[in-house]
């Protein structure tokens, strides 16, 4: 037989040996007792925690904001839409950052609450209370 070839006789393979999940864990965490722990009846799965982690997350009010992005063009116009970009929804009161000094001049006021009821009617009035206006830190380019 040539050096390094294998036909497949030489290789004896031994048959498997299934240990228990506790054995083997037992080996690896270099674990003395012979016998697993006991269940905890007060264990609680992970499942039953995700809606309390989600809730925390405030996943719904991120929600809330990127359906005010999307619908932001077609509440303004496109004329405002490029020149405006909603930024957050903190309690009750939705940022605006417009583009331009000139901008935050221009929808004081009458502008500034047409686009309020737009928004109320989109979303509800018991989403979003009042604007707040203010230049945009990133403007676009």
């Amino acid at each position: 037989m040539a050096a390094g070839l294998c036909y497949g006789f030489c290789m004896r393979r031994r048959k498997p040996w299934h240990k228990g999940k506790w054995q083997i864990s037992r080996e690896r965490f270099q674990i003395a007792d012979e016998t697993p722990p006991l269940e905890d009846p007060g264990i609680q799965s992970i499942g039953a925690f995700i809606p309390a982690v989600l809730n925390g997350l405030k996943l719904d009010d991120h929600a809330q904001d990127a359906a005010i992005v999307a619908a932001w063009p077609e509440l303004v116009g496109p004329q405002l839409a490029a020149n405006t970009r909603p930024a957050n929804l903190a309690n009750r009161v939705l940022t605006i950052f417009v583009s331009h000094p000139g901008w935050l001049m221009e929808l004081r006021g009458p502008l500034s609450a047409e686009i309020l009821t737009r928004l109320q009617n989109k979303f509800g009035a018991h989403c979003i209370k009042s604007i707040r206006l203010a230049i945009d830190p990133k403007p676009r380019r």
